[in-house]
């Protein structure tokens, strides 16, 4: 280390020490003063005084992370530890041997001469050579070798062997830990000279309408090899087989392939497959995704007459709330909508049939944009909609919808800060209203006593309260009205406004879905392909419907359990593959059945293989300590100490009479 650096090491530590001298010295003083001044004279408050500063110097200590030295630097063979590479990326290797095999040779010696072997990746555990006759296997995702040397530090070593593919992932934090602590790391590489060619991720887009193009897009990465075979099924016939050029070490490249949708309707599964010859990881070759091909079911489905930013906000945020697949359309001329969503760039237009299917099927309809000009097919939608939010454009939109109000009121609409009572009160309570952006155009209600609204607006925010959005129960569906134009306004200012639009359309959509019969929404997995090593989670009815979970993966059953409605289940996590899923009742009523998949592909080949430089500072730091430390906090007494003195100081303060 420079002189430079020296000098402002022993400056931070001086003043570091005269900060804990004197909040010690104030720590040791209150004691005695509380018991001169405040509690009552007794002949043992010297003794209580001096047991109470000793626990606050003690905890002082351990906020300033003291060191205390354990041992000579030397650090003589058996001492040090070994951390062994347990992520998934050792498994890649030449023949028949692994890296993560000849790994574990070099271990069994290093054991012997009485090195400590520590297993690293996303976590650190010890390991013993019974682990490998039981057959361990690498099961971590990502390498992260920073954690581990402070764990080591932490525990006194001061000579680290690292074995690994040195496929690191966290190298400037891993610098950075170098830099500052005392240790000596050799690094022993393994699994080198090895061709692969690898998916990180893989996404398609939904079809509008069956044998229709769409694009899948796919992040690719190599490893010694220059070119691939990529191949692309759905639901198993091969749509897509080329040949791609791969990246250099240690970038992705991105492609974006045409593929024509099957021809047929519903939900799509996509898998696509990388070949390299002499490949020697094959865990991240094949990747799955799922597409919609024309309309789902059940679904939340957006119709908009006119284009409005309102829409690019809230058809993600219903999708999120109810937990239901989205599909939306804007009208783009009399017998013309164009699809809203990740595939509007590039959708065809569809006719008012394929819309009317959608709104047939759907679980909630949002019908956007309604106005006196509507012909009988806009119209017609209102007698399909069982459960609607209606944004009508003017008050004559309003009354087709069968709500009178007065002609459009245009100005700055702010919420009043005092919500009425309301469905929606437990839902909005504590929510921020006051700073939001203010609503247009709003529709007053010719019946304002009747009207049931969660939020009101007042003009320029002053004067009579107008209700902004009404609750309407009194026929056989349920149906809210939007009163005012602006509510994107909220969500696109980050932080409360967008906290706030959230939470106004769950709890609209929440008293919507209030009356739904248990089985109406069908349970599912909360997403259709999980990352490897992510748990397992579902969504079900909000209720306390119990219900019976069948779980099987090629036809072997691997969990039958029951889940509670209204809860937020989890599975766990479970290995990569493609599994089935039933839902029933207790009495064997089918509720919902389906698929997903657990991907198999990671990151881990992505990162060259390459030995991390040691900063210089860090090797003299090493070399010129005269004594290993250990941090404070990482022994068990400090603790128990603490714990002790409390107890004596309360058993003294009993047994003389003070509470």
């Amino acid at each position: 280390m420079s002189r430079e650096g020296r000098s402002s090491r022993l400056a931070h530590e001086v003043i570091r020490a005269l900060l804990f001298i004197a909040l010690s010295s104030a720590l040791l003083m209150y004691p005695y003063w509380v018991y001169r001044r405040v509690e009552l004279p007794t002949t043992s408050s010297r003794w209580l005084a001096f047991i109470r500063a000793s626990v606050f110097v003690m905890l002082l200590a351990l906020l300033f992370d003291f060191k205390i030295p354990v041992g000579d630097s030397s650090n003589p063979t058996g001492e040090g530890w070994v951390l062994l590479d347990a992520s998934i990326s050792m498994l890649a290797g030449e023949d028949e041997l692994t890296a993560w095999d000849r790994a574990i040779e070099r271990s069994k010696e290093l054991i012997e001469e009485g090195w400590r072997v520590f297993t690293f990746g996303e976590v650190v555990n010890p390991f013993t050579l019974n682990e490998t006759d039981s057959g361990l296997r690498p099961q971590d995702v990502n390498t992260l070798l920073a954690p581990a040397l402070k764990y080591a530090a932490e525990g006194g070593v001061r000579s680290v062997r690292v074995l690994s593919d040195l496929r690191l992932e966290d190298r400037v934090a891993l610098y950075a830990t170098l830099e500052q602590l005392p240790l000596d790391v050799t690094y022993e590489g393994f699994g080198d000279n090895i061709r692969n060619g690898g998916i990180s991720a893989f996404e398609v887009e939904d079809a509008v309408l069956p044998g229709s193009t769409i694009l899948g897009q796919i992040e690719i990465h190599g490893l010694g090899a220059d070119s691939a075979e990529l191949t692309i099924r759905a639901e198993g016939a091969e749509v897509v087989s080329l040949k791609v050029d791969l990246p250099e070490t240690g970038l992705v490249n991105l492609l974006e392939v045409p593929i024509v949708a099957p021809n047929v309707e519903g939900r799509i599964r996509y898998t696509v497959h990388l070949q390299v010859d002499g490949d020697a990881f094959t865990s991240d070759d094949e990747a799955v995704a799922y597409g919609i091909v024309g309309n789902e079911e059940n679904a939340v489905v957006l119709v908009s007459l006119k284009p409005d930013w309102e829409l690019r906000h809230l058809l993600p945020v219903l999708g999120d709330v109810t937990g239901l697949p989205v599909t939306g359309y804007l009208r783009a001329g009399p017998d013309k909508f164009v699809s809203l969503g990740k595939a509007l760039a590039r959708s065809i237009p569809v006719d008012t049939s394929r819309v009317r299917r959608a709104v047939d099927g759907a679980t909630l309809v949002v019908l956007h944009g309604l106005d006196g000009n509507s012909d009988s097919w806009t119209l017609g939608l209102l007698e399909k909609s069982m459960r609607a939010i209606l944004l009508p454009a003017d008050s004559s939109g309003a009354a087709i919808a069968g709500f009178d109000t007065e002609v459009g009121r245009s100005g700055e609409w702010y919420v009043s800060g005092d919500l009425p009572p309301s469905p929606l009160s437990g839902e909005l309570a504590g929510t921020t209203f006051l700073g939001l952006p203010p609503l247009t155009d709003l529709l007053i209600p010719l019946n304002r006593e009747e009207t049931r609204s969660p939020v009101r607006v007042q003009l320029r925010g002053t004067g009579t309260s107008e209700a902004v959005l009404y609750l309407d129960d009194g026929g056989p569906n349920r149906r809210v009205f939007g009163l005012a134009s602006g509510f994107w306004r909220w969500a696109a200012r980050e932080g409360e406004g967008e906290e706030t639009y959230r939470r106004l359309w769950s709890g609209v959509t929440g008293w919507l879905f209030a009356d739904e019969k248990p089985v109406a929404r069908e349970p599912r997995p909360t997403k259709w392909v999980f990352r490897r090593k992510e748990p397992v989670t579902w969504i079900v009815p909000g209720d306390s419907t119990i219900m019976n979970l069948r779980l099987l993966k090629n036809d072997s059953l691997l969990i039958d359990t029951v889940i509670v409605g209204g809860t937020k289940p989890s599975s766990g996590m479970l290995p990569p593959g493609l599994y089935h899923y039933r839902f029933g009742t207790p009495s064997g009523e089918l509720i919902g059945e389906g698929r997903f998949d657990v991907e198999m592909i990671s990151g881990e080949m992505i990162s060259p293989s390459e030995e991390p430089k040691a900063p210089e500072s860090a090797a003299v730091t090493v070399a010129n300590d005269e004594r290993s430390e250990r941090p404070m906090r990482t022994y068990p007494w400090p603790y128990l100490l603490v714990i002790t003195l409390l107890c004596a100081e309360w058993a003294i303060r009993r047994r003389i009479g003070l509470r």
